[in-house]
């Protein structure tokens, strides 16, 4: 109050003054006096009531923003217990071994295997000086990091430190691996090593020593040549994987290994496969490249080998040399049609009346190609090209270019000496037959078809004389002839195969049959007709024997009148 009323006459003096000269108006117009007395209360009162009226909303805003605060106060409060609770959780269900420490009566908080991996520090011989730290963690907050090993073999790195009014200790398996990992590690087929942080190995699998069998898990320090520490440093330095070819000796055996050295969370995998197989099949595999390679420039046939995408990935040099190509522009790969068009300009393929259509055609062919195909390219400069593409073994095709233009030639000359030699043998008019060393029948004239009824079908197969006896038995009868024509063609004494013999047939013709053999073992059989001459000579003997008769009954006739004269 002592301030309170102060603070009033300071404020109620303005409205002093404004009272005082509404109460003058007033009273004139009441025809009173003016009592300073009355104007200075009314100044006060109206005073009061303004501060009053002032401190009550000045207490409902007060009211107002505390409830705000309490209210967000609240709020907070949940969500950080919502989000400590989450938080829990997430510890409670994650891998990471976590132990929070607490002081006064609480019990510690353990997270996945903190509690056991804790116990299992403090057991070791590493366990006081863990003691010490943490001891200094909860006391001093002062934040650690230090390697424990267990009883078991097994190294962690132990790290604490102060989290708010709490001490966590966060634990992280060493390159020492725990036995979880191990026993996945150990059935892997590969040989897997870990480096440890001077580059030496540290551990390693069983695949790793029943291949290699120099070290064990317990030799740590000892670093292997070929394991390539250098190369080692590298990967961690740069943070890349480094992968190379190493040599080895197993059992008094090479063997050679690809070696991959891989960063991980601070230390460095290695990790070796065995490619002693595979690098032999390769070197195979390149050997016969190389000699196929090799054979296909010794052959005289033009050799085109195309991908997949009708691009050219092989030829041979008798490829080049047929077309003229230069290899550089061979080795650039170029497409079949871009080879078509070079072809073209250059009037080297057939002509043709649209040779759009044509390379359209050739495109559907080998883009269809199920098996060999086989065609003719009959070059403007008068050479004749077989042309055969069949499906590659990649996928795409491999054609052949073989120049026929001396065989096409000398196909036509044999085939027309054999027309002239046919030509020749039909103007003889005895029959004549000429059968190969393996008894079938090469080429014979017509009188030989006409003498025994055989049709030109008949023979054109080039039947065995066996078939041809069989036919002739069945058209004409059963006889010997062909028995003899079987024993000179299977004789091995050509010297006697000159001899004429005679033999009648069954419809009784009468034949001379002559045999001869080639220089090439092929056998020529000559047929006579001996029939008319027999019956001329059957005439004549006849006429001679009639005739010598007569002379002799004229000679007897003569004889007898001498006598009787």
């Amino acid at each position: 109050m002592t301030i309170l009323v102060p603070f009033i006459q300071y404020i109620s003096q303005p409205v002093v003054s404004v009272t005082r000269a509404l109460a003058v108006v007033l009273a004139a117009v009441d025809h009173r006096p003016v009592s300073d007395g009355l104007s200075i209360g009314a100044a006060f009162s109206i005073s009061a009531g303004l501060v009053g009226m002032a401190c009550i909303y000045w207490a409902c805003w007060i009211h107002a923003r505390l409830s705000n605060f309490r209210l967000a106060v609240r709020q907070e409060k949940a969500g950080a217990e919502m989000a400590a609770q989450f938080r829990e959780a997430l510890l409670a269900k994650g891998s990471q071994p976590i132990v929070v420490l607490r002081n006064g009566a609480k019990e510690p908080q353990y997270f996945a295997e903190g509690q056991d991996l804790l116990a299992a520090c403090r057991a070791g011989q590493d366990g006081p000086a863990l003691a010490v730290a943490q001891e200094n963690l909860v006391e001093m907050g002062t934040a650690f990091s230090l390697t424990a090993r267990t009883l078991d073999d097994r190294t962690l790195t132990v790290h604490g430190m102060p989290i708010a009014d709490r001490a966590v200790l966060f634990f992280q398996e060493d390159a020492r691996i725990g036995p979880r990992f191990r026993a996945m590690l150990d059935a892997l087929p590969l040989p897997v090593w870990l480096y440890g942080d001077d580059l030496a190995l540290r551990w390693a699998n069983s695949s790793f020593l029943r291949t290699f069998g120099a070290c064990d898990a317990g030799a740590e320090g000892k670093t292997l040549e070929w394991l390539c520490p250098d190369q080692a440093g590298a990967a961690r330095s740069a943070g890349k994987p480094v992968q190379m070819r190493r040599n080895a000796r197993i059992a008094d055996e090479r063997r050679s290994f690809h070696v991959s050295l891989l960063p991980a969370q601070g230390e460095i995998v290695g990790m070796a496969m065995d490619v002693t197989a595979a690098e032999r099949t390769e070197t195979r595999l390149n050997l016969e490249l190389d000699s196929t390679t090799d054979m296909m420039d010794r052959l005289a046939v033009a050799i085109a080998v195309f991908d997949a995408e009708r691009r050219l990935t092989g030829y041979n040099r008798a490829y080049t040399a047929l077309w003229g190509f230069s290899e550089e522009w061979l080795d650039s790969r170029p497409l079949l049609d871009d080879i078509l068009e070079r072809l073209r300009d250059g009037r080297k393929l057939p002509e043709q009346r649209s040779f759009a259509e044509w390379k359209l055609e050739q495109a559907q062919m080998f883009a269809g190609l199920g098996g060999p195909t086989e065609s003719l390219w009959h070059l403007p400069g008068g050479a004749s090209l077989r042309v055969i593409a069949q499906p590659h073994l990649s996928g795409g095709i491999f054609i052949t270019f073989e120049d026929i233009s001396e065989k096409l030639r000398l196909e036509a000359s044999v085939t027309l000496l054999s027309q002239v030699q046919r030509a020749t043998l039909d103007t003889i008019e005895d029959g004549l037959a000429i059968f190969g060393m393996d008894g079938r029948l090469i080429q014979h004239n017509s009188h030989f078809a006409k003498m025994w009824q055989l049709s030109e079908e008949d023979l054109a197969s080039q039947p065995h004389f066996a078939e041809i006896a069989t036919l002739c038995a069945t058209r004409i009868g059963r006889d010997g002839i062909w028995g003899i024509v079987s024993c000179g063609v299977n004789s091995a004494h050509p010297e006697n195969l000159g001899e004429w013999s005679k033999a009648r047939r069954a419809d009784g013709m009468l034949m001379s049959l002559a045999l001869s053999r080639l220089p090439n073992g092929a056998t020529v059989v000559t047929f006579t007709d001996l029939t008319d001459l027999e019956r001329f000579t059957a005439e004549q003997a006849h006429a001679l024997q009639a005739g010598v008769h007569q002379a002799s009954t004229q000679l007897m006739a003569q004889t007898a009148g001498y006598a009787y004269v």
